[in-house]
């Protein structure tokens, strides 16, 4: 989910609608937020790109629901705009209620879903891919470290998102080059953290 998010908040910066030292307020609601978080504090203001690291290295849901009220106003509008460029994309067994992946009653998607994802992101945002290997990310002086075991496993991973709900289980979008040539895999439904590493 945190993907598709990432995805629309790079189309909004390219088509010069958002800027990464744009300054978002935090709002309540990003503060509370459930599970992954990059740790910003309520009506505090923080730069787009400091969020977007937060979401893509850390996985804060904090970050995700902040960036996604900046953008559309509110979670519920930003969920929309997801869906229309899900549509675009021709994920067609994907829906989204919400910019942070938590649990919803039609909130889903299928791993072939997720590897067009993946391919847009990485065709249409190179400039900004690099995040998604980065190895950690600090912020309010709390490093947390990225999820994905791949980066530091194999030289030739360069992404993408680990993802973990009780309803999902463990799961990982990877991406890899070697030779000039670029593997997607996806991972669903995992038991463990290594097991959608060595899976």
């Amino acid at each position: 989910t945190k993907i598709m998010t990432a995805y629309v908040v790079f189309g909004e910066i390219l088509a010069g609608r958002l800027g990464l030292d744009d300054e978002v307020t935090v709002s309540e609601k990003a503060w509370r937020t459930e599970g992954s978080r990059m740790f910003i504090e309520v009506n505090t203001r923080v730069r787009v790109e400091d969020l977007l690291q937060g979401m893509i290295v850390q996985s804060g849901n904090d970050a995700s629901i902040a960036l996604a009220e900046f953008i559309a106003g509110s979670e519920a509008t930003f969920a929309a705009l997801m869906n229309a460029h899900a549509a675009e994309l021709g994920m067609n067994s994907t829906n989204f209620e919400n910019s942070t992946g938590l649990p919803g009653p039609q909130h889903y998607t299928t791993a072939r879903d997720l590897a067009t994802l993946a391919s847009a992101l990485i065709r249409e945002f190179p400039e900004y891919y690099h995040w998604y290997s980065v190895p950690e990310f600090t912020y309010n002086d709390i490093t947390q470290h990225n999820r994905n075991r791949l980066l530091s496993r194999d030289p030739s991973a360069d992404g993408i998102k680990t993802g973990w709900t009780e309803s999902a289980d463990f799961c990982l979008l990877s991406s890899a080059i070697r030779d000039g040539r670029r593997l997607i895999s996806v991972v669903l439904k995992s038991p463990s953290a290594n097991q959608r590493t060595v899976a």
